[in-house]
């Protein structure tokens, strides 16, 4: 069965349990990096947010042997779960003057998503692209997101300069850095599911992801929402850098936060550019892979520049 099949027959049974009123309709929609995916959509009387339903991955589950009625348990609990009952003011998004503090920016890779970046406004950077989006969480959607085409700025009568200085001094305030060491990081998720079967070889093991962890960091944001954009703003990485009083490599983990690594002399760039390509290739959700590239920020001349 093909998914669009797939698609159309978890509509058909998913009709089946509505009210009248209620449409369903089956969407595809294009993510980040030309990413293609299949949902469901329900669209109710009196509220004017619809819930997207993501099958892809429901339709690899039923290409493994997983059943259709079990398909179809999960997909109506995703929908009770998300529904809305009420419709969300959005005028707010009309104003410009009422939505400027709610602008910030994320990064994506630029040749994967050249065909979405001609319809909306971006900063050029290397091989990245700064884009902006409004950052509006609501009660009843959670953290809400709303990418800004080329279509809004005409409508509001801004420049795209304008909008990347608004989205400049928000980003900082709305979505602050956040910098971890990796062994920070592996602590806290060994400390919360950890079973001990062999005491003496675990620490054994830990002291040894301990060295290697204690050279990584992980920059993000604190809500851990696009937080690879942090490495642009203003003294993030310069702090950083004057803190371990080296330069490091910048290496992409996801659209979500990057890895820094400080150089000491022994790790090559093109190593480090396959460890990154492998990552990307196995371990990172398609539509978050933010580049297949490893960067360099030098403490001397306070600037990132592309190795790889």
């Amino acid at each position: 069965m093909e998914i669009m099949e797939f698609c159309q027959k978890v509509k058909r049974n998913l009709m089946k349990d509505m009210e009248e009123g209620v449409k369903v309709s089956v969407k595809q929609v294009t993510k980040n990096n030309g990413v293609m995916l299949h949902s469901v959509t329900v669209s109710r009387r009196g509220t004017n947010i619809s819930p997207n339903i993501y099958l892809d991955g429901l339709y690899a589950a039923y290409e493994q042997g997983e059943t259709f009625h079990r398909v179809m348990g999960e997909v109506r609990r995703i929908y009770e779960e998300s529904k809305v009952e009420t419709s969300i003011d959005m005028g707010f998004f009309l104003d410009y003057e009422k939505m400027k503090e709610k602008v910030v920016y994320k990064v994506i890779g630029y040749e994967r998503n050249k065909e979405l970046l001609s319809k909306i406004p971006h900063i050029l950077f290397l091989d990245m692209a700064l884009v902006f989006y409004c950052h509006a969480p609501q009660k009843e959607l959670g953290c809400a997101t709303i990418l800004i085409y080329n279509s809004h700025l005409k409508m509001w009568g801004i420049s795209k300069e304008h909008l990347y200085w608004d989205a400049r001094k928000n980003a900082q305030s709305i979505l602050p850095a956040k910098i971890l060491s990796m062994e920070e990081i592996m602590k806290a998720v060994f400390l919360s599911d950890l079973i001990q079967e062999d005491p003496e070889e675990e620490m054994e093991g830990n002291e040894e992801r301990r060295k290697e962890s204690s050279r990584m960091y992980v920059l993000g944001n604190e809500r851990k929402l696009f937080g690879a954009a942090a490495m642009f703003y203003d003294g993030v990485l310069e702090e950083f850098s004057d803190k371990i009083k080296k330069s490091f490599f910048i290496l992409p983990s996801s659209v979500h936060e990057v890895i820094l690594l400080p150089d000491d002399g022994i790790r090559k760039a093109e190593d480090l550019w396959e460890m990154v390509c492998e990552i990307n290739a196995t371990q990172v959700e398609p539509e978050e892979v933010l580049t297949n590239a490893v960067y360099y920020f030098s403490i001397k001349c306070k600037k990132i520049k592309k190795l790889f």
